[in-house]
């Protein structure tokens, strides 16, 4: 199931974040290693709300962070979303979250 971390804005999100959200929950739903007591839930952190990166695509409404600290295998569900989702979208394991985003113009691909 999606979650959404509290104070997460989805206007303007575009489809294909949508998509990426609706593949990285299958994802998770099939693939995740769970800490023990962890969320078992693949919780939306951020979309087009709160501050990020110059150029970053989230206030565009096309990338999303996933929170992983409540999973043990992070870079494998990165691998794995990024597989099914195919090379127009980035994803990337970063040290808390899966940062997802389309992005079909960038040379920078997880699969």
């Amino acid at each position: 199931m999606i979650a959404l971390k509290a104070g997460v804005s989805l206007r303007n999100l575009q489809p294909q974040a949508l998509l990426a959200a609706i593949v990285a929950d299958q994802v998770f739903a099939a693939h995740a290693v769970w800490h023990p007591g962890g969320e078992r839930l693949c919780v939306i952190t951020s979309a087009n709300d709160s501050k990020h990166k110059p150029n970053s695509l989230h206030p565009k409404g096309l990338a999303l962070d996933i929170r992983t600290r409540t999973v043990a295998n992070a870079e494998v569900l990165a691998e794995i979303i990024g597989h099914h989702l195919g090379p127009d979208f980035d994803v990337i394991a970063e040290s808390d979250h899966i940062h997802v985003e389309w992005d079909p113009d960038s040379n920078r691909r997880t699969a």
